[in-house]
């Protein structure tokens, strides 16, 4: 599943510099107006549309309820579905599912604590995912992201289409993540008050006074100006891989498979076992593909009157190239309680 950032929207200018960009935008427009009123037309109609889609809030979809196992205090899991056009739009070839998670929220609802995970896919994205494999990927992400346990077989779904309120969360969605001035959503705000879309903002931020025509009045500098980078709207993609697993028969081992589409090799891979962490890392750089398990969390054979636990640093990785699989063998330790009392 692919985890989609939205960076944050930055400038170092003052206000009159952006206001002198702005003036120059609507000056080359006037032009353009002149020059050829056919392409001055359609580019505005363009920008009006981007605009209105940008600053579109995503739209809720489905809401599904569920029990959370590792909070005493929050024992009511809530996940929200949201569609999305500013996202990516879903390829063909993706095996793994685009989306934009917001950080999971305790808060109540409906006069229970509960957690409220929020996520947002591209609106392609059901038409083309089962939606019960769209829901065990969110939930498979949540488990392995965010170490909450959720019941991802016992789940219901709401009559509503949002648990909480859904213009708070809205609001989420849209408020970019500021990793290093607190100040930036302010200048987001500033542009969505302005209706200005994400090409005529990459415009204002990239024109530099070097464009500016002479005059006889001004005094020309020599000095480069420094262009202002465009807004990144998108950060990082990152995506959580489909996996299984299973006990083998003899009860000897975790079976884990991972689906690495287009890898060719293990060497393409990063395998990092954990045993004090008793936890397992796969990351692929290629393929921006990254998973992390719990091994707490995993299945361990049934036997009676019997412990089990993984023996970690024996694991082994092997990529089968036919089937475009990583497979992780952890071996398990089966012991009786009654050895384990003894000792």
């Amino acid at each position: 599943m692919d985890k989609i950032r939205l960076g944050n929207i930055a400038t170092n200018s003052s206000s009159n510099d952006m206001m002198d960009k702005a003036k120059r935008v609507w000056d080359m427009l006037d032009e353009l107006a002149s020059s050829d009123p056919t392409a001055y037309k359609s580019y505005i109609q363009k920008t009006l549309k981007e605009g209105k889609e940008w600053m579109t809030p995503p739209t809720p979809c489905f809401a599904v309820r569920s029990v959370l196992y590792n909070k005493p205090n929050f024992e009511i899991f809530y996940l929200n579905v949201f569609t999305w056009n500013r996202l990516p739009a879903p390829n063909k070839t993706d095996e793994a599912i685009k989306m934009y998670p917001i950080t999971p929220t305790e808060t109540s609802f409906d006069n229970e604590s509960c957690v409220i995970f929020n996520v947002a896919v591209h609106p392609n994205t059901m038409e083309t995912a089962p939606q019960e494999h769209l829901i065990q990927s969110i939930l498979n992400l949540v488990i392995s992201e965010y170490k909450l346990h959720v019941d991802h077989e016992q789940y219901c779904f709401l009559q509503e289409k949002t648990a909480g309120n859904l213009k708070e969360i809205q609001r989420q969605f849209l408020k970019p993540v500021s990793k290093t001035d607190q100040n930036d959503d302010n200048n987001v705000e500033a542009f969505a008050d302005k209706d200005l879309s994400p090409s005529l903002i990459k415009q204002l931020s990239s024109i530099t006074l070097t464009n500016q025509p002479s005059s006889s009045n001004q005094q020309e500098s020599h000095q480069p100006k420094k262009s202002v980078k465009p807004p990144v709207l998108i950060e990082e993609l990152w995506t959580t891989p489909v996996f299984t697993e299973e006990i083998s028969t003899n009860n000897k081992s975790l079976i884990i498979r991972v689906s690495l589409p287009d890898c060719e090799s293990v060497v393409d891979c990063d395998v990092l076992f954990l045993p004090e962490e008793e936890t397992i890392q796969v990351e692929c750089s290629k393929l921006h593909m990254r998973l992390k398990l719990d091994m707490k969390k995993r299945k361990k054979p049934d036997v009676a009157d019997s412990t089990s636990i993984f023996a970690i640093k024996s694991s082994s990785a092997k990529f089968v190239r036919k089937t475009q699989q990583l497979v992780l063998t952890i071996p398990i330790i089966v012991e009786s309680r009654t050895n384990v009392e003894n000792t």
